[in-house]
C-alpha cells in the first residue's frame, strides 16, 4: 500500500469497529489523562501564560508530568499497539471485537511489552547520541516489536530483531507514513482539545477536570487511528516480503483466553 491507501485502510478499519477500538484505548488513556491533568494543573495554560504558583509547585508539576509522559512512552502506547493489533486481527477474520477479551489477552503480555519498550527506547537513545539520524533509523526499524509479539509470539530481542529485518529497505516509506499519520492525528487532537483548554485556562488551576475531559476526548478519538497505522504497516511489510495475505497472518494469532 502507498501512504494514501494505508491511511484509507486505517480509516476503514476504524469505522468498522470504532466503538470497540475507542473502548480499548479509553480504558487506559482516560484515567491516565486525568492524572496528568491533575499533576500538571499548576503549569501555565495553553492559552494563558499567567501563573501565581510558587517555583516549587511548578517544579513538582514538571517532574510529575515528565514521569507520566515516560510511563505513556514506555508502556501505555506499546500496550495499546498490542491490544489494537489483536483487535485488528479479529476484524480481518470478521469476528466480534470486545474490550474485555482484548484486554485479557493483552494483559498476559504486559511484561513482554514493557521489556520490548525498554529495549526500543534504549536502542533509540543510543542512536540519537550517534548524531541524531541513526536514532530515527533505529526507532522506525524497531517500531513493530509489540505487533510482532502479538501476531508471531516472539519476545524481547527476537521480536526486535524480527522488526529490524522486516523494516530493512523501507525506512523512508515507513518514516513518511508514521510522520503523516502522526501529524494528522496531532492536528485533529489539538483542534478537539481547544475548547477544553480555553475553559480550563479561564477558570485557572481548578479547571483541570475540564482540560482533562477535552484532552481525553481528543486522545480517545485519534489514538486508534495512529495505532492502526503501525499494525497495517506491519501487515504490508509481510505481504511485500513474504507474500503472506492477511487471512494467513490472522491464522498465526495465538489463541486468546
Amino acid at each position: 500500500m502507498g501512504i494514501g491507501e494505508l491511511l484509507d485502510g486505517a480509516i476503514k478499519l476504524y469505522r468498522a469497529e470504532w466503538k470497540a477500538l475507542m473502548g480499548i484505548v479509553a480504558f487506559v488513556l482516560v484515567p491516565l489523562t486525568f492524572v496528568e491533568a491533575y499533576a500538571t494543573r499548576t503549569l501555565p495554560g495553553t492559552f494563558s501564560q499567567e501563573t501565581v504558583v510558587t517555583p516549587e509547585a511548578l517544579d513538582s508539576a514538571i517532574i510529575a508530568g515528565s514521569v507520566l509522559a515516560l510511563i505513556r512512552l514506555l508502556f501505555v502506547q506499546p500496550f495499546l499497539v498490542a491490544a489494537v493489533a489483536y483487535a485488528a486481527m479479529k476484524i480481518y477474520l470478521a469476528e466480534p471485537v470486545g474490550v474485555g477479551p482484548t484486554y485479557r489477552y493483552a494483559v498476559t503480555k504486559v511484561h513482554s511489552i514493557l521489556w520490548i519498550s525498554i529495549l526500543t527506547v534504549l536502542a533509540t537513545l543510543v542512536g540519537f547520541l550517534l548524531l541524531i539520524i541513526p536514532g530515527f533509523l533505529v526507532f522506525v526499524r524497531l517500531t513493530f516489536g509489540s505487533t510482532i509479539l502479538v501476531v508471531e509470539g516472539k519476545k524481547g530481542t527476537k521480536a526486535l530483531g524480527r522488526s529490524w529485518r522486516l523494516a530493512k529497505g523501507h525506512f523512508w516509506r515507513l518514516f513518511g507514513a508514521l510522520i503523516v499519520a502522526g501529524l494528522m492525528a496531532g492536528i485533529i487532537a489539538s483542534v478537539l482539545a481547544i475548547p477544553g483548554n480555553l475553559i480550563a485556562d479561564a477558570i485557572g488551576p481548578q479547571g483541570w477536570p475540564v482540560r482533562a475531559l477535552g484532552d481525553s476526548l481528543a486522545t480517545v478519538l485519534t489514538t486508534p487511528f495512529t495505532t492502526l497505522i503501525t499494525v497495517l504497516l506491519y501487515f504490508d511489510l509481510r505481504i511485500r516480503k513474504e507474500a503472506f495475505d492477511l487471512e494467513v497472518m490472522a491464522q498465526e494469532l495465538p489463541p486468546g483466553p
